[in-house]
């Protein structure tokens, strides 16, 4: 049976889908960080919805709406790794993207006040103490 966690993780990412963010961002912390991966030339920290909002942009005006397909999620107590494969397309830039990432949810409670996500699933597992479950 899905953690109350996996459970809201799965319906943001039905949100982010539809194109529904402020439902995303309703369930974050005012003081969310979204920090992302460490092999990204703009690697970056973003601050509170503000900042959250302008990483979102940034990424909105080089491909488009991004949508999501859950792979995989994996909760170690605080936290919840999600394996995701995105794709976009750019409206104007005609820049597309097709990728695996895995976003790293940290929680309060049942607020999400971090998200570091990574490109490597084994690096991102290893991070959140699930050693055993790397390479699978």
């Amino acid at each position: 049976m899905p953690s109350e966690r996996l459970e809201l993780i799965r319906q943001g990412y039905e949100a982010w889908n539809r194109g529904d963010r402020q439902w995303v961002l309703d369930h974050m912390s005012e003081r969310v960080e979204w920090v992302t991966p460490r092999e990204d030339l703009d690697r970056g920290v973003f601050r509170g919805h503000a900042g959250v909002q302008e990483f979102w942009e940034q990424w909105r005006a080089s491909v488009g709406q991004l949508d999501f397909t859950v792979e995989r999620m994996v909760e170690s107590g605080d936290d919840v790794a999600v394996v995701t494969r995105r794709h976009g397309k750019g409206e104007h830039s005609g820049l597309e993207i097709s990728d695996n990432v895995v976003q790293v949810f940290s929680f309060e409670g049942d607020t999400c006040v971090r998200v570091q996500e990574y490109y490597d699933t084994d690096t991102a597992l290893r991070e959140i103490g699930f050693e055993e479950l790397a390479g699978q």
